[in-house]
């Protein structure tokens, strides 16, 4: 959120001005970009004022994308990436005193969404994984609620307007109430109503402190223009979410629009108390970005050669933990009907208890602690497979016949249980488990040991070493 600055102003003949002026493709900050960065954020460059950047210090990537528009020159557009936000021109014939001339990207709902438009129609776009990048705090916040997170609640609510905030969202996006926030007193100001794109009416509503920073401080900065110019409708309701910043967990209230995600945290000085979030940056690893060279560390042998060369599987795990790094476990794992039985036996401070993970041929996994041991019947002999299956025995057994719906999704065993060896990594946002009699990588989006379930894949390891 609140960054050292100073090293990144520059002083170009008596003016403050963004530090990208060229991009690397050869692409030049247009004139008009460059005027209203200045009238916007040029006074915070230079200190003459105490509030956080609209934009963002300088242009981070000044380039030019595909866009389907008449008026585009070999139907591509000028744009600048800043920390906050994205510069677009859309239509460079027009007039730059126009205060649409210049457009800021509607980054939050792509991320949101995976739908990135490519065009002035909106039916022309392209898709990809919603972004699982923390909408706030550090980069690597574990316990954040991700883009794509926040993108499940996209909806209508109801207007709320004077009542004090309490609702809470969690990192896997759950909701609830937590009564305790009513101390901090903040409360909804204002329901802001527009058409959806279906035709519906959608209603959000805007915290007091998030109304009174855009219509005191953002309308005024870009007038004759709104706030609406910079941050787009509300797409989810304000919530109170759990963040690491600067490495330690801070709570803070976030609200995400369809340009800008807004951030009140209580701890920070009164003129940066609301701030905008980095979704420039977010968007620009997102869509552009390779994890190998945002992480603090990147995987290495068969977790790393997976991890490097797909880029689904880096937007779905995220960074590798710090705290752990690949380690060697054992495991045991048997097949079934319509699934298969995993036991991974990590002791460490994330999973002290073994655990068995009940992968089902959907994708779909589930969790368990192995709360089997040897005083405890191996198996139930009123149950008796078909000729040629196996009712499991032990750990597997006990989830298999106590857990109800297991047995009936699963199936018999079509094996032996079975030992090996093999190691795992923890992830952001999932953990890699390698099994060396299979020379396969299972990818388990959802982390283990925070989660009870989640999506599973499994891949060949390819790595020779």
């Amino acid at each position: 959120m609140r960054k050292a600055l100073l090293a990144l102003v520059i002083l170009v003949a008596s003016l403050v001005v963004p530090a990208a002026r060229v991009g690397a493709t050869g692409a030049e900050l247009d004139p008009a970009m460059v005027a209203l960065w200045e009238r916007t954020d040029g006074p915070v460059a230079a200190g003459e004022t105490d509030r956080s950047w609209l934009w963002g210090p300088q242009a981070n990537r000044v380039t030019t994308e595909p866009y389907t528009y008449a008026p585009l020159k070999e139907n591509r557009r000028l744009v600048a990436y800043f920390d906050k936000s994205r510069m677009e021109i859309n239509d460079p014939s027009g007039d730059p005193t126009d205060p649409w001339y210049i457009t800021n990207g509607r980054l939050v709902y792509e991320m949101m969404t995976g739908r990135i438009q490519v065009g002035q129609d909106p039916d022309i776009y392209t898709t990809a994984l919603p972004a699982s990048i923390p909408v706030a705090g550090d980069p690597y916040s574990w316990n954040t609620p991700t883009y794509q997170v926040l993108g499940r609640l996209m909806g209508s609510a109801p207007d709320r307007t004077g009542e004090i905030i309490t609702a809470t969202v969690d990192r896997n996006g759950t909701t609830g109430f937590d009564l305790s926030r009513r101390a901090a007193g903040l409360r909804y100001g204002a329901y802001v109503t527009f058409t959806g794109e279906q035709g519906e009416v959608v209603g959000h509503n805007l915290p007091e402190v998030f109304a009174d920073f855009l219509t005191q401080h953002v309308s005024p900065l870009v007038a004759p223009a709104d706030w609406i110019f910079v941050t787009g409708y509300p797409l989810t309701e304000p919530y109170w979410t759990k963040t690491q910043l600067n490495g330690k967990e801070t709570d803070v209230l976030v609200q995400c629009f369809e340009r800008r995600c807004l951030t009140y945290t209580p701890t920070n000085p009164d003129p940066f108390k609301v701030e905008m979030g980095n979704v420039g940056l977010h968007y620009q690893l997102w869509r552009y970005g390779n994890w190998q060279t945002s992480c603090p560390t990147v995987p290495v042998r068969g977790f790393g050669a997976l991890w490097s060369s797909n880029r689904e599987i880096r937007d779905t795990l995220g960074c590798p933990e710090d705290t752990t790094g690949e380690r060697g476990i054992r495991t045991a794992y048997q097949r079934f009907e319509r699934g298969t039985m995993i036991w991974v036996d990590v002791d460490d401070v994330y999973n002290p208890a073994r655990s068995i993970l009940v992968l089902y041929d959907d994708g779909t996994f589930t969790r368990y602690a192995d709360t089997w041991d040897e005083g405890q019947a191996v198996s139930d002999p009123r149950l008796a497979p078909p000729e040629g299956l196996y009712q499991p025995v032990r750990g597997f057994g006990k989830v298999w016949r106590d857990v109800p719906g297991v047995r009936d999704r699963l199936g018999w065993a079509v094996e032996p249980e079975r030992g090996s060896h093999g190691a795992y990594q923890r992830f952001s946002y999932g953990t890699m488990v390698w099994i060396e009699d299979f020379d396969q990588i299972w990818v388990f989006a959802g982390d283990l040991y925070w989660n009870t379930g989640g999506t599973w894949s499994v891949h060949n390891d390819t790595f020779d070493g």
